[in-house]
């Protein structure tokens, strides 16, 4: 990723240490590193009096937390400004503080032009928060999302990387934005799992157009079609990625419906969750 800009997303808790994975990428590629610390504010729960023409009245209790997780935050932007001054790195540092509902909108707002979005795990401190974060930024926000970059230094430069494909178009698009990583990766394996042929008219080899399109990039492609078994498909996503010793999962994300996943449950809701495997999404 080549002179691409790199926005990372902070918890109240999180270091400048916990930067260090995309400090590496972006100085390896000419990068810029914006970093945006978010910190969550309790639902606000207004008092109404009995006029007509009274006004809401803000608890008190509500804009202490409110302020104080707003100075907590300075505090962390004045750090992380520090600390990428001394990269030699470019790029803002800005801080985000409001309810947990109002997060979806306001994180897609600031990675526009961000090329890839990084989220680091001190966000997951705040379940709500987290969720809304990875909506907003996969369904509002037009580059990349990537998860786990603490478990491994190379997610953002990898030397090996597994692609979860099943023909879809979420896959077909997590695929171009990784492109760039995919041509400086020493393998890419395209992996289909519990692959129906008929479904899609990929033939007897689902994968094989994909192949052809990436080694044309210049990219060295291996096929696999693997069978979950008793597993989930994100069990059987994560273990196969070990075994081939991927720095990095790319696969598309919500493929069904959002809802569908949020109250029954699927793979984009288990890889979002899961904390051991690197994993790039794009909607």
């Amino acid at each position: 990723m080549t002179n691409a800009t790199f926005l990372a997303l902070q918890g109240p808790d999180g270091t400048t240490a916990d930067l260090a994975p995309i400090v590496d990428a972006a100085r390896g590629q000419n990068g810029r590193l914006s970093v945006l610390h978010v910190g969550a504010v309790p639902l606000l729960s207004y008092s109404i009096t009995a006029s007509p023409y009274a006004m809401p009245v803000v608890p008190e209790g509500w804009l202490g937390e409110r302020n104080k997780m707003a100075a907590h935050l300075a505090e962390k932007q004045a750090q992380t400004r520090a600390f990428l001054g001394k990269e030699g790195l470019t790029g803002e540092v800005a801080t985000l503080c409001a309810e947990p509902s109002a997060m979806h909108d306001l994180v897609a707002i600031r990675a526009l032009f961000a090329d890839v979005s990084v989220l680091l795990d001190s966000l997951r401190d705040s379940d709500t928060a987290f969720n809304n974060i990875v909506y907003g930024l996969l369904f509002e926000a037009p580059g990349p999302v990537v998860l786990n970059v603490e478990q491994n230094g190379k997610a953002l430069a990898p030397e090996n990387v597994l692609i979860a494909w099943n023909s879809g178009v979420p896959a077909a698009r997590a695929v171009r934005a990784a492109l760039p990583l995919l041509k400086t990766a020493k393998e890419v394996t395209i992996a289909s799992f519990d692959a129906d042929p008929s479904r899609w008219g990929d033939g007897d080899n689902p994968g094989a157009d994909l192949a052809t399109w990436l080694a044309h990039h210049g990219c060295n492609v291996v096929v696999q079609e693997y069978v979950t078994g008793r597993k989930s498909v994100s069990d059987a996503i994560v273990g196969r990625a070990r075994e081939r010793t991927a720095d990095l999962v790319v696969m598309g994300a919500y493929g069904r419906s959002r809802w569908n996943e949020r109250f029954f449950g699927g793979t984009t809701e288990s890889m979002i969750k899961q904390q051991d495997m690197p994993v790039l999404l794009a909607h």
